[in-house]
């Protein structure tokens, strides 16, 4: 059995699918985009209550616990994103946001640096994933250059 057929077995044992758990999330996203953010945190924390690899849930745990300023949370999130993927430049984008937020630039600085690499060269990078590491990487060197 694969990695990928064990963790799917393992998800429908609790008694969801891969669909499932995808309309799910979607769901919380539109609670996110609402700013309907305990609603949000209630879905993607459930997600990852049945599904602990879900990555995309995790983000959104992120980005809730960033608007609520609650930075320590955020960071724990997000780092917990960037074990599940470490080659994810979005994880990496994530954490990076949290630690502005910590003060920790050059934690920030290897952030966008992995990034960087990680989108130079890519001719298929989301646009907007392209668009938010500009924007954090205008804000490093500003930060960096007063």
């Amino acid at each position: 059995m694969s990695p990928r057929e064990r963790k799917m077995s393992e998800v429908l044992k609790r008694g969801y699918s891969d669909d499932e758990l995808s309309h799910l999330y979607e769901l919380g996203r539109f609670f996110l985009e609402a700013g309907k953010f305990p609603k949000a945190q209630k879905i993607f924390s459930g997600i990852v209550a049945i599904a602990p690899d879900h990555l995309p849930s995790y983000l959104g745990l992120t980005n809730i616990a960033i608007s609520n300023q609650n930075f320590d949370q955020a960071r724990q999130y997000a780092e917990t994103a960037r074990r599940l993927d470490p080659s994810s430049p979005l994880a990496a984008m994530f954490l990076a946001t949290v630690m502005f937020a910590l003060n920790d630039l050059t934690t920030v600085g290897s952030l966008l640096g992995e990034v960087g690499d990680a989108l130079e060269g890519d001719l298929n990078a989301d646009l907007s994933l392209t668009r938010f590491y500009k924007m954090q990487l205008a804000r490093f060197q500003s930060l960096i250059t007063t």
